[in-house]
């Protein structure tokens, strides 16, 4: 049987044949015993007593170090299991547990077993170079001296302590490169910042640290950076094969003085940026995960994007809000979007999220493709509706089928769920928000070129496929994914459209008080930069619903090697603009005092 005449047996309608989930057959094996681990530079050996019947085996490790510390996942076929990688630093604590899989099942996890990496032999002292003290705000560059050539690029990893030393841990930055920098984030002011390379030269193992000081305190910043990557453990969580994988989503809303986050697999954050904290919440968006990990078929299934899509908060009460999400869930037969919602309480220091959800909307049809794409933004409408933008998944008719959901925005009743569609013709809607003027303003993920800034209405069909501005991907030419390529007639046209794309995504209205300039102008993020110049925030100055300019604001780049995409935006109470990057970053933007020409507009 092809791989295709596969998926579509396992993902065929309710009433055709049915392919029962990994998870309907779980039978407990017994678990692993005298496990055992033992260490040398850049090597773990794991042993443990085989189990009968079993046909693989997880083993789950963790630097017990971390700021976080976090399970990494190995799947093994026999004892003993060697794990290769950069986990083996020099006197750093490690935990080990072991897990039996067949067919029929698997087993509980053995009880965790500890051991300390041994210390290797110190590296001469010019080993590692080290810069002036580090200062919040700035950049460290730590590189490794040329006269000592490090083999095959060994590890190194960042540790952070108290000022005098005490209790070290490892940050979440793991590289084996011949330098690399750091930012100094608020939260680390007072700490003390130190790197360990360990390699391998002649035959010999050594471990090389450098000090770099205590990070001291700057001025006032016009930008501040928090690296969310403590936030963002699900990526490396339980599913090792995941570790690489580039996922995309996720979402941010103010809350209170807070911003809370949610990654694009689920999980909630909370930043609090008088602090820099990040604080793990507990509770995750009910998408069925493991159900599509465990399926038979889901290496057909583009993972890195089944994702979140947006959240939105709703106060209820002092204290207590409806939190609602916008989200892919998996089924035994396809993919859905779908809105949930539960409660969040927000009193003090304390924040938690119910973990009773109820299902508010499901977009039909149910997803028979495997390939998905973003939209899902939602806006209040009244205290009783939300909108939603659910995208069409590249199921492109969807988007002018009148009895489908999907590229179309949607009026969605809270209470019953009951679904009203007003507008369709959308591609991947990924921002919308409503003006001082109640005009309803949405962006549209184009193809190769064709990102739209729209105002939506009623009745407005805004084309695609029919129409685009846009050609195919890797198209120098007029050849389009749309009918008709290069004009939108007899269609709503764009109020804007970036020819080549922006990779255009979330929208806001800008509040005047904290960037004066910008009163009322609409902020977009970019995704994209290779041709578009993206990979920035973009600010539209409009009269009404004439564009007037459109400038690009370039934001700082840490993340080279996946790019400044920005996801989403989000307005803080105090009038900084937040700003989500891919790849678990947040930017809190402030505007400097010297730049003020009234000091009287701060107030």
């Amino acid at each position: 049987m092809s791989a295709l005449a596969l998926l579509l047996m396992l993902l065929a309608p309710a009433g055709c044949m049915y392919v029962k989930s990994t998870l309907d057959m779980v039978e407990t094996l017994d678990t692993p015993t005298e496990v055992t681990m033992s260490a040398s530079n850049r090597r773990l050996t794991v042993a443990w007593g085989e189990v009968p019947d079993a046909t693989s085996y997880k083993i789950a490790v963790r630097p017990k170090n971390e700021l976080v510390p976090t399970w990494r996942e190995h799947t093994a076929t026999s004892s003993p299991y060697t794990i290769e990688s950069m986990w083996a630093m020099s006197g750093m604590e490690y935990e080990v547990r072991v897990a039996a899989v067949s067919a029929r099942g698997h087993s509980e996890w053995s009880a965790p077993v500890s051991i300390t990496a041994p210390v290797l032999q110190a590296a001469p002292a010019d080993a590692v170079s080290i810069p002036s003290s580090p200062v919040v705000g700035e950049f460290r560059v730590v590189g490794v001296n040329s006269q000592r050539p490090f083999a095959n690029r060994s590890p190194w990893h960042w540790f952070i302590s108290c000022a005098d030393g005490s209790d070290p841990k490892v940050l979440p930055r793991r590289h084996a490169l011949p330098s690399w920098k750091y930012f100094m984030d608020p939260s680390m002011e007072g700490k003390r910042l130190s790197v360990q390379v360990d390699y391998d030269k002649e035959g010999v193992s050594y471990s090389a640290t450098a000090e770099l000081g205590i990070v001291e305190a700057t001025g006032v910043l016009t930008t501040h950076l928090y690296d969310l990557q403590t936030a963002w453990i699900w990526l490396r969580d339980r599913w090792d094969h995941m570790a690489d994988t580039y996922v995309r989503g996720g979402a941010i809303a103010p809350l209170g003085n807070d911003l809370l986050v949610v990654t694009p697999w689920g999980r909630f954050n909370l930043i609090r940026p008088t602090t820099g904290e990040v604080v793990p919440l507990k509770g995750n968006v009910p998408m069925n995960k493991a159900g599509l990990l465990a399926h038979p078929d889901k290496d057909n299934i583009l993972l890195n994007r089944f994702q979140v899509a947006d959240i939105l908060l709703k106060r209820r009460s002092a204290g207590r809000y409806e939190l609602f999400v916008a989200h892919h869930h998996f089924t035994s037969a396809c993919l859905r979007f779908r809105l949930s919602a539960t409660t969040l309480r927000h009193r003090g220091a304390d924040v938690s999220v119910s973990p009773k959800w109820r299902t508010i909307y499901d977009a039909e049809p149910c997803l028979k493709t495997a390939s998905v794409q973003a939209g899902g933004r939602m806006l209040t409408d009244g205290p009783d509706h939300l909108l939603v933008v659910p995208g069409p998944h590249l199921v492109n008719e969807d988007a002018q089928d009148p009895a489908s959901h999907l590229g179309k925005l949607v009026r969605v009743e809270i209470e019953t769920g009951r679904a009203e569609v007003l507008a369709s013709g959308l591609r991947n809607p990924q921002g919308l928000t409503r003006d001082a003027a109640g005009r309803l303003w949405g962006t549209d993920h184009g193809p190769q070129g064709g990102d739209e800034l729209n105002v939506l209405e009623p009745g407005g069909n805004y084309g695609w496929p029919r129409v685009s501005y846009g050609v195919g991907y890797g198209s120098r030419v007029n050849v389009s994914q749309a009918e008709a390529v290069g004009s939108h007639d007899g269609f709503a046209k764009p109020v804007f459209a970036w020819v080549p794309s922006i990779g255009i995504s979330s929208l806001i209205v800008n509040d005047e008080r904290w960037f004066p300039l910008w009163r009322d102008d609409l902020l977009i993020g970019s995704l994209s930069g290779t041709q578009g110049s993206g990979h920035a925030l973009f600010r539209v100055r409009r009269d009404g619903t004439d564009v007037q300019y459109v400038e690009r604001i370039g934001v700082g780049c840490p993340l080279r090697y996946l790019g400044c995409r920005v996801r989403d935006l989000a307005q803080m109470p105090d009038r900084r603009l937040a700003l989500l990057l891919d790849g678990g970053l947040v930017y809190l933007l402030s505007r400097s005092y010297d730049h003020c020409a009234d000091e009287a507009q701060w107030d």
